[in-house]
């Protein structure tokens, strides 16, 4: 038995050389080292600091720390490699995700990654194992691995048990790792990297607590965007959470993680903080899942134009004789009865007016004195051609004018955002209700619906395809706007006037109300980062023919055009949106974004101070 012992023994041992020896054949030659960084197409993404870039590598013969610092500005990671590592790395990759594409590497390298607190990668190269054991003592298994890799490891006294293995290059922690599962057993990592091997209902008796502080990742706002109209069912404001109640998805995905009836997760809204307490590898694993979703998000920013013209041509031709047409009529009007007489001035028709010898009609006690003479204010009648208008018109008229709405509103990745830019108008309503004496009154009081709320607003949730630079967009713009025809002060503009208590023994009155005109439009886009899109183009044409005659005489063949004058309108109204989404993901961007806003602030302010100057002194 001893001589099988010693036998095994040496079997290790030497197979422990022939795996040091092995290892140090198959380090690759290195070749020298390029002076530049790497060509910019070897390693392309589309999203550049995302730490959900997807990459596409064409690598050959490059230097592994350059390739693993162009992973780490793509995807924005915090990788450490071991000072002693030289590789030199060819691989041909296609769209992956650059953590995939940085085990891929490393591993074409001989090196494995590993992850430590707060998502740390670090890339090392572990002594790799050849060696074979058949029906061996696991913890002799456990004790070659321990002296070919240097590492500290403790096996509880529980471990026991046989095995057999046969491994050929296979990094030492997987090999122990697979070693002790075959028979059940766990490691768990200790502070310090040391290693226990215990049996797996041991580390229920070993639990511990960990506060996770979360830094980006927090509930639902109790703040919910909305938007009103008949055509949007906002199916989240029906949700109803009892009394203390959040909603926070993450949590019930890591309470599916706890151990049951053993380990417990409590959240902490003041401080964002999760308190974990469970044993050593679940608590690991609800870390490293957290280091993985809790990362700072992108954002949106969404500049919307809302745009609505009008184009109206108006054709006019011929005589117009007016809204009432030719009149002529007789009026009493006052005339003064000189015309076509002088009297008091001693002419003839003073004497009959007035007889000298006192006699006439409108004679005096002293005669027909001038000076005593009464001139009465007496009108025979009158012709007034005050009415009558004719007008030669040859007149075509283009008029055109544009409404532009342009909000811009910056939002968090897969959060709603909202903006309203108007405001609110009241109006009252008519009630009819039974007065004390038993009649009916006439009452007003507050709409129903009041207020209107004029303007423009955008509800939008943009989502950032994971590793790429496009945005699918749940979008929806509305415009509203006063439409009525009222001019004066009962009725302003935007409002109408309707007759109220007709046939009531109240009376009759009169209430202006709103009439609203509102256009909406609810969708779902996929865009690229800075690309524009038309959500929605409406056009209406509308065209009207007036002709303006006078009886009989507009009838007359060539001449008649002389009497009769022809409208002709026609009206052309577009209503168009447009969106264009901008992804930020750094601080670069944001200044680039306020730059925009600036030049495009200044473009304006340089096109209305150069409509201005053509309105004023004309020319180009």
């Amino acid at each position: 038995m001893q001589a099988v012992s010693k036998a095994v023994m040496f079997a290790s041992m030497a197979l422990s050389s022939l795996a040091s020896a092995g290892a140090q054949e198959q380090q690759p030659t290195q070749p020298p080292r390029e002076t530049a960084q790497g060509k910019p197409e070897d390693i392309r993404s589309e999203a550049d600091g995302d730490r959900a870039s997807r990459l596409t590598l064409k690598l050959k013969d490059r230097d592994l720390r350059d390739v693993v610092q162009s992973i780490q500005r793509k995807a924005s990671a915090n990788i450490i490699m071991d000072p002693g590592i030289e590789a030199a790395v060819t691989i041909s990759l296609q769209d992956v995700h650059w953590r995939q594409a940085l085990d891929l590497v490393a591993e074409q390298a001989g090196c494995v990654v590993t992850e430590g607190d707060g998502g740390v990668l670090k890339i090392e190269k572990p002594p790799r194992v050849y060696f074979a054991f058949e029906n061996t003592d696991i913890q002799k298994v456990i004790d070659t691995i321990a002296k070919i890799s240097g590492a500290n490891i403790v096996v509880a006294p529980e471990v026991k048990g046989t095995i057999t293995v046969r491994l050929k290059n296979i990094p030492w922690r997987d090999a122990l790792d697979a070693a002790v599962k075959t028979l059940g057993f766990v490691v768990v990592e200790e502070e310090r990297g040391i290693l226990r091997v215990v049996p797996a209902a041991n580390i229920q008796q070993d639990l511990t607590t960990e506060p996770i502080q979360l830094r980006f990742v927090r509930p639902s706002s109790v703040y919910l965007p909305f938007i009103n109209s008949e055509y949007v069912e906002n199916k989240r404001a029906k949700t109803q959470l009892s009394k203390g109640e959040i909603q926070f998805t993450l949590l019930d995905s890591l309470r599916g993680m706890i151990t049951p009836d053993v380990g417990t997760l409590e959240y902490i809204e003041e401080t964002n903080m999760l308190i974990v307490k469970d044993t050593r590898p679940v608590v690991e694993s609800i870390k490293k899942t957290i280091a993985m979703l809790d990362v700072e998000p992108s954002q949106i920013q969404l500049d919307v134009r809302f745009v609505t013209t009008s184009n109206e041509d108006v054709l006019d031709v011929g005589v117009s004789p007016g809204g009432t047409g030719w009149t002529a009529g007789i009026s009493l009007g006052q005339i003064p009865t000189r015309l076509p007489f002088d009297l008091g001035q001693g002419g003839w028709e003073d004497d009959v007016i007035a007889s000298g010898t006192g006699t006439g009609p409108f004679a005096t006690e002293t005669g027909n004195d001038p000076a005593n003479l009464t001139i009465p204010d007496v009108v025979f009648g009158a012709i007034n051609f005050q009415q009558v208008s004719a007008t030669l018109r040859l007149l075509k008229k283009d008029s055109r004018s544009e409404i532009v709405q342009a909000p811009q509103i910056t939002t968090l990745d897969h959060q709603t955002a909202t903006i309203f830019v108007g405001e609110a108008v009241r109006y009252a309503q008519a009630r009819v209700e039974q007065g004390q004496a038993g009649g009916l009154l006439l009452a007003l009081e507050e709409g129903d619906e009041s207020p209107v709320n004029v303007g423009f607003q955008l509800l939008a949730t943009p989502h950032i395809v994971p590793g790429t630079d496009k945005v699918i967009m749940e979008v929806i713009p509305q415009r509203t706007a006063l439409s009525g025809t009222g001019s004066s002060a009962i009725a302003p503009a935007g409002f109408d006037v309707f007759e109220i208590g007709g046939g009531t023994s109240a009376g009759t009155g009169t209430i202006a109300l709103p009439r609203v005109a509102s256009s909406t439009l609810a969708t779902t886009v996929l865009l690229r980062s800075g690309q524009s899109a038309v959500l929605g183009g409406l056009k209406t044409k509308s065209e009207s023919e007036t002709i303006t005659k006078l009886p009989l005489l507009g009838d007359i063949p060539v001449l008649g055009y002389l009497f009769k004058g022809k409208v002709k309108q026609e009206t052309m109204s577009t209503l168009l949106v447009f969106i264009t989404p901008q992804v930020i993901r750094s601080a670069e961007d944001v200044e680039a974004s306020v730059q925009r806003a600036l030049e495009e602030r200044v473009r304006d302010h340089k096109s209305n101070v150069a409509r201005e100057r053509q309105a004023i002194f004309g020319g180009d």
